[in-house]
C-alpha cells in the first residue's frame, strides 16, 4: 500500500453504564469475549510469565525524542505504538469502539448542549518520576498543544480552552457542541498526558509519562530501548502489578520485506505494518500469528489521492497574514484584530493571490499557472479514469477492500455516497469538453508521491497510466515524506498520494473537512472579509484538500451536536460522504489495512484492558497497541 504520509491523529459499546457516550466509574463490562471472532488470537488469560524483553519491528520513527508527546509530536501508527508506552491516554475505547472506558480520567459529563465537559480524574496516579497526576498537568498539556504550531491547527476548532475545578476535575469549554468528545480524548494524540518539563523549548531530556516503561535510551530512526516503570498505577484482574514485561525495545525499519524478514528470523518479536504486498505475505511466514483492522470496529484509513480542490495556496493561512510575503499584503486578521475593516485588496488578495499551480518544468508553485483541479469537472474524470479495483489487486494485493468514501460498507455510517462508476469513455469526453471551454490542447497535472519507496513508485506508475488513456497528462514529482506533508499543509500542490481518515468514529475527522464562512464577521464564527462575494467559504487551517462546502460544514455540525448513535446523527455523516462524491475532493483507491504480526512464544497481545484491569478494550487500535498486558513464554 501508499507509505504512510499524514496520520489524520498527528500532526485520532458494551452494556456498561453510560453518559454522554463514556462508561461510568465503577462499571464492569462482562462477556466481552463472547463471540469475539478470532479472539484466539493474541489473547492468553493463563498466569503471565513475568520478565523478558520484547522487540518491536516499527515502519518509523520521530524525528525528536525530546518533545515526543501528545501536545507537541506529530505521531503516525509507529509514533502511537510508543506512545502507548510511555504515556497513558485519558480514555481508551470499548471493544467493540462505541464507548470511551476510564482510564487516566474516570467519567466525563456533559453540559445540556455539549458545550463543556467536566472531567474527574483518578487519583493517586504519579509519573515515572515521582510527581502525581492532578488537574494542573492536564491544563499544562492543553496549554501545549494549544501553543504548538501544528497541534494546535487541529485543535483550535474544537476547544477552546481547559480549565481547572479543582485538584482532580478539569473541564473542557468546546467552541462548538460535540457529543462524541470524550472519544477525541481516547483517540486522538492529545490524550496523552506528558509531564509538564517537556514542554519546554529547552528540554534535553527524556519523555517521562505516567505509562507502563521508561525511556531508556534513543537513536531516533534506529532504536528506542525502554525499561519498566516500577511504579506503574495499573493492576491486572487478580491484582497483579503491571506491566509484566521487563523492557520494550522498538526498531526503526522502514523496508516493509525487511521488517517481515526480521519477523521470520526472530530478529524481531512483534511487527506493526501497513503494506498490502507485506500483510498477503504474512500468511508464509511459519510460527507467527498475526491480527489486521479490515473487520475491527473502526474504520480504516483510506489510500486516496488528495486533490488541491481551489488551486490555490492555503487560504486560511493567507488571511492570518501567514503569507504576507508571498503575495505582498498583509493578512486580513491584522486588521480585524485591531478592529478595523481590512481593505478589499487585502481580502481579495487573501482569496485570489495565492492562486497558482505546481510548475510540471520547474516542480515549484507558480501563482502565474492556471490550476486544473479546481475545476470539479476534471476531479470527477479523474475519478471515471481510474479503475480502483485494478489499483486495489494490482498495487495492493487485494489486502483491504475498494474505497467509495470515509467509511467502510460494514459502518453503521455506511449509505452509497454515489462516488463515480469507472468510465473511461465519459471521462474523456469530461476531459474534451474542457479543453474545448478553456481553449486548450491538454490537460494535466504535477502528482506528488513518497521518493524511494517501491511501492509508491508502483502507485504512481498505474495512476498516470489511467490518467493517460484519458487525456490527462500526469507529471511525476517523487519528495521524501515531511516535504510531501509540508506541501499539502501549505497548499502548494496539485494533488498528492495520501492515506487519512480511518477510526472509530467520524466526528474524529471533523478539523480535516470543516470550513468557515469567509463573509460572517469574526464574532459569528466566520473570518470577517464581508467584500467577498457572498457565500464564499474558506477551509480550515488543516482541511488540506481546501473543500469549502457549506453543507459539508453544516451536516458535521449536526452530527456533532446530536445525540451519540442516534438517527439524525447518522443521517447527517451520511450526508457528508454523499457530498464529497459530488465535490471529489479526495480521489478514493482502497483501505490501508494495519497489522501487528507476533512470534508465537509473544503472549496476550489482543487483550488489552481499560483501567480497571478488567475491561477489555480496542487493541490494537490501528496503529495503536497497549504493552502492559503482554508477556512471553
Amino acid at each position: 500500500m501508499m507509505s504512510s504520509t499524514f496520520d489524520r491523529r498527528s500532526f485520532l459499546t458494551h452494556s456498561a453504564a453510560t453518559i454522554g457516550g463514556i462508561a461510568m466509574a465503577g462499571t464492569v463490562v462482562d462477556g466481552l469475549l463472547a463471540g469475539v471472532a478470532g479472539a484466539a488470537t493474541g489473547v492468553n488469560l493463563g498466569k503471565p510469565r513475568r520478565g523478558g524483553t520484547l522487540t518491536i519491528g516499527t515502519i518509523s520513527d520521530v524525528p525528536n525524542y525530546h518533545i515526543f508527546n501528545g501536545s507537541q509530536g506529530k505521531m503516525d501508527a509507529s509514533g502511537f505504538c510508543v506512545a502507548n508506552a510511555l504515556y497513558d491516554p485519558l480514555f481508551v475505547m470499548s471493544h467493540n469502539g462505541r464507548v470511551a472506558l476510564p482510564m487516566l480520567a474516570l467519567s466525563a459529563t456533559p453540559s445540556a448542549n455539549y458545550t463543556v465537559w467536566t472531567i474527574a480524574l483518578r487519583q493517586g496516579v504519579a509519573f515515572s518520576n515521582g510527581d502525581p497526576l492532578n488537574a494542573d498537568i492536564v491544563v499544562a498539556n492543553w496549554a501545549a498543544a494549544n501553543a504548538d504550531p501544528t497541534v494546535g491547527l487541529a485543535i483550535k476548532p474544537i476547544i477552546a480552552s481547559v480549565t481547572k475545578v479543582d485538584s482532580h476535575t478539569v473541564k473542557y469549554n468546546l467552541v462548538i457542541p460535540y457529543s462524541s468528545f470524550p472519544i477525541v480524548l481516547a483517540e486522538q494524540q492529545i490524550s496523552y498526558m506528558a509531564h509538564p518539563t517537556s514542554f519546554s523549548p529547552t528540554f534535553a531530556g527524556t519523555p517521562i509519562g505516567t505509562g507502563p516503561f521508561m525511556v531508556k535510551s534513543w537513536q531516533v530512526g534506529i532504536e528506542a530501548q525502554l525499561v519498566r516503570n516500577p511504579t506503574y498505577w495499573k493492576a491486572d484482574a487478580h491484582n497483579r502489578r503491571l506491566p509484566y514485561l521487563s523492557k520494550l525495545n522498538f526498531k526503526t525499519i522502514a523496508d516493509d520485506n525487511a521488517r517481515n524478514q526480521a519477523l521470520q528470523t526472530g530478529g524481531v518479536d512483534m511487527i506493526v505494518t501497513e503494506n498490502g504486498a507485506a500483510i498477503a505475505n504474512l500468511k508464509k511466514i511459519k510460527n507467527i500469528t498475526y491480527h489486521t483492522d479490515a473487520n475491527d470496529p473502526r474504520d480504516p484509513s483510506v489510500n486516496c489521492l488528495i486533490v488541491n480542490t481551489t488551486g490555490t495556496m492555503n487560504q486560511y493561512f493567507a488571511w492570518a497574514g501567514q503569507f504576507a510575503a508571498a503575495i505582498g499584503l498583509p493578512g486580513a486578521l491584522t486588521y480585524l484584530l485591531k478592529g478595523q475593516v481590512p481593505p478589499t485588496q487585502v481580502q481579495m488578495g487573501d482569496w485570489l493571490g495565492t492562486l497558482g499551480a505546481v510548475d510540471p518544468s520547474s516542480l515549484t508553485w507558480n501563482t502565474k499557472l492556471k490550476p486544473v483541479l479546481n475545476d470539479v469537472t476534471i476531479r470527477q474524470a479523474c475519478a471515471m479514469a481510474i479503475n480502483r479495483n485494478t489499483y486495489w489487486k494490482v498495487v495492493d494485493g487485494g489486502v483491504g477492500v475498494v474505497s467509495d468514501g470515509i467509511y467502510k460498507k460494514t459502518s453503521r455510517f455506511y449509505k452509497n455516497p454515489g462516488y463515480p462508476a469507472y468510465n473511461p469513455t465519459k471521462a474523456k469526453a469530461l476531459v474534451a469538453a474542457y479543453k474545448s471551454k478553456n481553449n486548450l490542447s491538454s490537460v494535466g497535472f504535477v502528482l506528488d508521491f513518497v521518493s524511494g519507496n517501491s511501492a509508491a513508485q508502483k502507485a504512481f506508475g498505474f495512476l498516470q497510466q489511467q490518467l493517460a488513456a484519458v487525456g490527462i497528462t500526469v507529471t511525476p514529482r517523487p519528495l521524501v515524506q515531511s516535504t510531501l506533508i509540508n506541501n499539502v499543509i501549505y497548499g502548494t500542490y496539485d494533488c498528492a498520494t495520501w492515506n487519512q481518515f480511518g477510526g472509530v468514529d467520524p466526528s474524529l475527522n471533523y478539523v480535516w473537512f470543516n470550513s468557515f464562512s469567509a463573509t460572517a464577521p469574526l464574532a459569528s464564527g466566520g473570518l470577517g472579509m464581508a467584500d467577498l462575494p457572498a457565500g464564499t467559504q474558506i477551509a480550515g487551517a488543516v482541511n488540506f484538500a481546501h473543500q469549502g462546502d457549506p453543507l459539508i460544514e453544516q451536516s458535521m455540525l449536526t452530527a456533532l451536536a446530536s445525540p451519540p448513535n442516534s438517527a439524525a446523527q447518522r443521517a447527517a455523516w451520511q450526508k457528508v460522504n454523499s457530498q464529497f462524491a459530488k465535490d471529489i475532493p479526495y480521489l478514493w483507491l482502497d483501505t490501508l489495512v494495519t497489522a501487528f504480526a507476533a512470534r508465537k512464544n509473544v503472549q496476550n497481545w489482543i487483550s488489552g484492558t481499560a483501567g480497571d484491569g478488567t475491561t477489555r478494550c480496542l487493541s490494537p487500535d490501528g496503529g495503536s497497541a497497549r504493552w502492559d498486558q503482554i508477556w512471553k513464554s
